[in-house]
Order: structure tokens, then sequence, then C-alpha cells
């Protein structure tokens, strides 16, 4: 099962470069595990890119509509954050922090980690450098590979 943190979900409902690859990978999952942080993010993201100028104006609701439709049509699992994610994620800091040298992990993407190993995924579809050190010592696979 892959975990999608939030700029690799965004880049299948907002087009970029790469884009295509991830939608790829999407079409060819069972289903994509994200953390209910992932949805508060990508409302900033759809807002965000509105505001700049990258999406028409008084589209953001219409894309985040479609997020709400993926989930409710069971192509997206949304996973709470609980006390088995507070646990995960004390146990992700410590880990990272006390690595020599430390992976600088950010609470947020550490946040993502803990949910991914509460969801029980083996693969974390990511795209920042020090989530994805921080996965690798974790032992996740990682795509893009």
């Amino acid at each position: 099962m892959s975990y999608w943190d939030t700029s690799t979900l965004g880049k299948l409902y907002f087009p970029e470069a790469d884009s295509p690859a991830f939608a790829l990978k999407a079409a060819s999952a069972t289903l994509i595990v994200t953390a209910k942080l992932a949805l508060l993010e990508m409302r900033r993201v759809a807002f965000r890119k509105e505001s700049d100028g990258l999406i028409p104006a008084n589209t953001a609701e219409t894309v985040l509509s479609q997020v709400d439709q993926d989930i409710a049509a069971g192509e997206i699992r949304v996973v709470e954050m609980d006390s088995q994610v507070e646990a995960e994620f004390n146990a992700i800091m410590a880990r990272c922090y006390r690595e020599a040298p430390p992976i600088p992990i950010r609470t947020f993407d550490a946040l993502h980690l803990a949910t991914a190993r509460v969801a029980g995924a083996t693969e974390l579809v990511a795209a920042d450098k020090r989530m994805r050190d921080a996965a690798k010592l974790l032992g996740f696979d990682l795509f893009p590979p």
C-alpha cells in the first residue's frame, strides 16, 4: 500500500510538469492512503494556486470537491490523527534526530510518516528530500525511485 504526502497528492489535482508520472502511479494503485493533515494542506495549496493565478479564479472549491468525491468513492483513504499516530510521531522524531548525522525532519513530515506507519503503508510517494531521507531510515520503499 502506498502513502501519498500532500505535495504528491496535489500533483493529481493541480497539474505540474511531473504530474503524468504520478497519475500513472495512482492509476496502478488499488488505494491511495493519506492523512487528514494532507486534506487541510490541500486546502492551502488550492487557495494559494488560485491566488497566484496558477488555476483559474474561483476554482479552488471545485478542485477540493473533486478530492472529496474521490474520498467518498473509496479511491483515497484518509487516516485520522489519533494516539497511535502520536506515538509513532514521537518515535520517528527521536529516531531521526538521534541519527548520526541527524535527519532534520519537520513536524508535518513526521506526522505524515507516522500516519503511513499506522496505516500499514510500505511505500511512500513523496518528493521532499528530508521526508524521503527519514522514510529510507524507517524502511519505506520510495516513489519516485
